[in-house]
């Protein structure tokens, strides 16, 4: 069963930090890691709404 909470989150916050992680990207004067930071809170904040999910297959 999809999760669509999930999905419609998860295409939001990569709507929203793609451009970031762009512009991020190519900024001489900051960390390079920032992008794989926010993409690790998405993937982390995934993880947490996933945990909680009730899988019945059956």
């Amino acid at each position: 069963m999809l999760n669509y909470r999930l999905v419609a989150v998860l295409i939001f916050l990569s709507s929203v930090v793609i451009p970031l992680a762009s512009k991020w990207a190519i900024e001489p004067q900051g960390s390079w890691f920032r992008p794989f930071v926010v993409w690790a809170i998405v993937v982390f904040a995934a993880y947490i709404l996933q945990r909680h999910r009730n899988t019945n297959e059956s």
